[in-house]
């Protein structure tokens, strides 16, 4: 090979045996083709040019294949419209994901999620494109369309993402569009802030907004406040974990996406102290559902359990259009509900235990700005009026 080393191959050149291969990506796929021509340097050089040429068509979309390689098997490449469709890859996707869940090692939860994502944004939005079509320019043109949290949008990222490094190990793509694009700040200027941002309601807000609610919309609105639970929580709750007698609520599940799950951790399970207030929201709601349903909330447009905990924030938000409150999200009642006792020098370590939080840390974390400087740590006992 004229004294020309392996180490000194231009890039996409191999030798093969007693020939010379071109290694290049032609529609997303990778291409292997052999020169029937000895190794020799000159070759080499003859062999490198041929590449280059082939890439510039390429790029100027002038390429036949067929022109330079008559006999080869790729030739089939030149029907692009065999080419696989993003839709047929993420159905594809959904698939993996099910034999996850079945085999244990996804939850429903998640599974439900990828369901929902993909076929309720992903296989609209880019379903019709062939998997080379889909560049970041394209991506980048959707992400713009949405109106979502960041957490939302990186969530509804992910069985794209797989989607594309899967495409990629399949050979229908030389690499991810994503991996090459910086989609942090794109995120950061389109994403709506945090809807778990702590801004809990004042004692007149929370007033004014129980004072508006009517039915069993007004003793779920009551109990969340004076409660603590989160809204999955909420309406996942029976009548069998409402202990009247002993003053006690127990929480062992939450409800998700239609399915009742036990909490992530075991701070999670916990019994929480029924206050008057709630009390009295429960007892109300009793009239409704205690005799003959075994769920202690009903949706009072179906008189059927809530499937999902988003379903509340419909009534929430019909309900902030009748008073003059500020809208924030359904989970402020529970970030209302510590600092209602934070603010009242209730133990920290004791509102650990009603919220589900593993430690006090959580506590003085989240809603360190409403504990008094008088604070006292001890034995319990409610100081504040409820």
């Amino acid at each position: 090979m004229g004294g020309q080393t392996i180490n000194e191959l231009p890039a996409g050149i191999r030798i093969r045996g007693n020939s010379i291969q071109i290694d290049f990506y032609y529609k997303g796929v990778r291409c292997r083709e052999t020169l029937k021509l000895e190794p020799n340097a000159k070759n080499i050089k003859y062999a490198a040019k041929l590449k280059d040429t082939i890439l510039f068509e390429i790029e100027c979309n002038q390429f036949d294949y067929k022109k330079y390689f008559p006999e080869s098997k790729k030739l089939q490449l030149e029907n692009y419209s065999q080419q696989i469709s993003c839709e047929e890859l993420l159905e594809k996707q959904l698939k993996l994901y099910e034999r996850r869940y079945n085999n244990g090692k996804m939850s429903i939860t998640t599974l439900k999620s990828y369901i929902m994502v993909t076929k309720y944004h992903l296989i609209p939005t880019f379903g019709h494109f062939k998997i080379q079509e889909l560049t970041i320019s394209v991506i980048r043109k959707w992400l713009y369309t949405l109106n979502n949290s960041s957490k939302t949008i990186n969530n509804i990222l992910i069985p794209l993402k797989t989607m594309l490094n899967n495409a990629v190990k399949d050979g229908y793509i030389k690499e991810n569009p994503i991996d090459k694009a910086d989609l942090v700040d794109v995120i950061k200027d389109i994403s709506l802030p945090k809807q778990d941002a702590i801004d809990p309601f004042t004692k007149i807000e929370k007033e004014k907004i129980i004072n508006a609610a009517t039915g069993q919309i007004k003793n779920l609105v009551q109990f969340g406040f004076w409660s603590g639970l989160r809204t999955g929580e909420l309406i996942a709750l029976r009548w069998s974990d409402i202990d009247f007698t002993n003053k006690l609520i127990k929480v062992s599940k939450n409800k998700v996406l239609g399915e009742e799950k036990s909490p992530k951790t075991k701070s999670g399970i916990r019994s929480v102290l029924i206050l008057p207030k709630a009390e009295e929201a429960l007892k109300e709601q009793l009239k409704h559902t205690g005799n003959e349903f075994n769920f202690v909330f009903h949706n009072p447009n179906t008189n059927k359990p809530w499937s999902r905990d988003n379903k509340i924030r419909l009534a929430w938000v019909k309900l902030f259009e009748t008073i003059d409150v500020k809208y924030r999200y359904p989970y402020q009642m529970r970030h209302t509900f510590a600092s209602t006792l934070l603010s009242n020098s209730e133990n920290p370590a004791w509102i650990a235990t009603q919220m589900g939080h593993v430690d006090v840390e959580m506590v003085f974390k989240v809603y360190g700005k409403w504990i008094p400087n008088n604070t006292e740590i001890g034995g319990y006992k409610l100081k504040g009026e409820y």
